[in-house]
């Protein structure tokens, strides 16, 4: 049997203006009392076919983003930062999603489209790819929400443990002036489902490039 972790997001809210309880707090509310306000999201950790792929993501109201030829995918993401996947994959972008980065699906498939290895939650600007030029302001803004993305972060990881249990290793990658990065693993026997936040607390220019900016929340399931 197939299991699928729901997520709830709240379209009236105004996170940037509470503290950290609050938000934690409203975060377990938002969890037990479900109502018309809420819009459902969720989280499917079973296999899919590429036309149940297709069937699914109709019924959820999406627009197909994309469809990439090449595609790698690390193999053992948890511990392993070379070995990749080479794979095809199908973009989804799901337009009920009311966060500030609304939510695209990526389906990773091998070279003929009979198995997915892996699946993409993405809360964020690449998909799968994004120009900053033009939207430097945006950016700007962009920020100042550290703290919605927190709690998106937070809300996601307490929703895996309650399906996944704890996980195998959480590690803090960077935590300073310039940005914050964070990755959660579990791991069964068939899957390895990371939990992922890459916030930009200061936008970086390279020269010749001009900003490359990191915002992103993500959760990826790898299948062995």
């Amino acid at each position: 049997m197939k299991k699928k972790v729901y997520i709830f997001t709240n379209k009236n809210h105004n996170s940037t203006a509470m503290n950290y309880l609050p938000l934690r707090i409203i975060i377990c509310i938002s969890i037990l009392t479900v109502s018309n306000i809420l819009v459902g999201q969720e989280i499917d950790f079973g296999k899919m076919s590429v036309s149940e792929v297709e069937n699914y993501e109709k019924s959820q109201n999406t627009t197909v983003v994309d469809t990439l030829p090449a595609f790698g995918i690390l193999k053992n993401p948890h511990f392993d930062l070379e070995t990749l996947v080479q794979t095809k994959t199908l973009i989804y972008k799901r337009n009920d999603d009311d966060f500030e980065l609304k939510l695209h699906v990526w389906y990773h498939f091998n070279d003929d489209w009979t198995e997915l290895k892996g699946k993409r939650y993405h809360w964020g600007l690449y998909n799968p790819s994004f120009n900053s030029k033009g939207n430097e302001e945006w950016l700007r803004k962009l920020t100042k929400k550290e703290k919605v993305f927190r709690a998106k972060y937070l809300f996601l990881e307490e929703k895996l443990k309650s399906v996944l249990g704890e996980p195998i290793k959480k590690k803090t990658i960077a935590d300073n002036e310039n940005a914050f990065i964070e990755n959660i693993f579990w791991e069964d026997d068939v899957k390895i489902v990371g939990l992922a936040l890459c916030f930009d607390r200061k936008l970086q220019e390279f020269p010749g490039i001009g900003l490359f900016p990191k915002f992103k929340i993500e959760v990826m399931i790898t299948y062995k």
